[in-house]
């Protein structure tokens, strides 16, 4: 993934978490947010 698409979900993950509204009732759309975070952590430490 280009850096482009980095920034651009990084401000994604910000948003969500900086919003007042929450996309799905309970844990689901967290439990997905810190799932796309691993991912993106593990890429970065695979990519080194």
């Amino acid at each position: 993934m280009n850096n482009t698409g980095k920034i651009i979900i990084t401000l994604l993950v910000l948003v969500y978490v900086l919003s007042p509204n929450d996309l799905a009732p309970g844990p689901i759309d967290d439990i997905l947010v810190m799932m796309l975070g691993h991912a993106l952590k593990h890429k970065k430490e695979k990519s080194l």
